[in-house]
């Protein structure tokens, strides 16, 4: 039921938003700012906001002085860490955070309308120390669509199709889109290992489960993440995320024998998808062969990763997306 006048106002621990500034300069700018004017929009809503706080690691000039429409209440800060990257840029941001939660959103994702809002249900629980939201991929093109079905991220529409509770534990979460206790993050941090791109959400999640602290999904809190850019960062992408599973694999599964298996797993599981759900992202089924081309090549590519990485070849490791 939707809060009316009447109902009380609910009341937020002090937060800041963090935004790391580096997926930006895949994304490019356009999109960057849709997304900045959404969580402004949002974050001027609640009183309990204190601070907005951008990490970069190049110079940004347009970023320099603080937006107009950014209520003189929150602060803005603007972080040039030259030598940090995607995990080592949030780390630093939170490490001179100011308020009592942090919540991460990345510079290439859009918030939905109520995406602040819905994240913080999860610290309405004063037990909860780790809340996270969901990402679906944007879809406009055979190229998005393709994605939106056949990754990793959820379809938009199947989002809320089962019913769920608002509310629940999960195992894991993207760093796209969480918030945290700062005491708990600061004891943490990002894990970050050099030989791999993004697995720092995993190894966190993976630590603070053995550490008996739960992980609560806000099943409404919601952005728009897009699709690896087409070309050389569609190579990358799917190299790295190759390299990634093996580096995270147990030993007994770093062989050929299981990326051949994962090969064709993921390929026959991209292929069903693309066919039995087409129409959840209004793909014509004619066009249903060619985005399986697509995902087959992607997924080619991760096996090349995976056994590039098995041999211990060491330009696979300077990969970065």
């Amino acid at each position: 039921m939707a809060e009316t006048l009447s109902s009380p106002k609910r009341k937020y621990k002090p937060f800041s938003i963090l935004i790391e500034w580096e997926n930006v300069l895949l994304s490019g700018n356009s999109r960057a700012n849709i997304m900045l004017s959404r969580v402004i929009e949002q974050a001027n809503k609640i009183e309990e906001c204190i601070e907005l706080i951008i990490s970069a690691n190049t110079h940004q000039p347009s970023l320099l002085h603080r937006p107009r429409n950014l209520q003189p209440q929150i602060n803005w800060k603007l972080l040039i860490n030259p030598e940090c990257h995607y995990y080592e840029l949030k780390n630093k941001a939170a490490s001179v955070a100011k308020g009592e939660i942090i919540i991460f959103v990345d510079s290439d994702v859009i918030p939905d309308s109520q995406w602040l809002t819905n994240i913080l249900q999860g610290f309405e629980d004063p037990s909860v120390m780790v809340s996270c939201g969901k990402a679906w991929i944007d879809h406009d093109s055979l190229y998005s669509k393709a994605f939106a079905l056949f990754w990793f991220f959820p379809l938009k529409d199947k989002i809320g199709l089962i019913e769920k509770p608002k509310l629940q534990k999960v195992n894991h979460f993207f760093a796209n889109n969480v918030a945290f206790n700062k005491d708990l993050f600061l004891k943490y941090g990002f894990i970050s290992d050099e030989k791999a791109s993004r697995g720092g959400c995993l190894f966190l999640a993976e630590k603070l489960m053995e550490d008996n602290i739960d992980i609560i999904m806000c099943e409404e809190a919601l952005v728009a993440h897009p699709p690896p850019q087409p070309g050389a960062h569609f190579v990358m992408r799917a190299l790295a995320q190759g390299r990634d599973k093996i580096l995270r694999s147990r030993n007994f599964k770093k062989n050929i024998g299981f990326s051949l298996y994962r090969l064709v797993q993921n390929s026959c599981k991209a292929s069903v998808k693309i066919v039995l759900r087409h129409r959840h992202v209004e793909l014509p089924l004619i066009q249903a062969p060619a985005a399986i081309v697509l995902a087959l090549t992607y997924y080619a590519l991760y096996f090349i990763g995976e056994v590039l990485t098995l041999v211990h070849f060491k330009p696979i490791y300077k990969i970065s997306i």
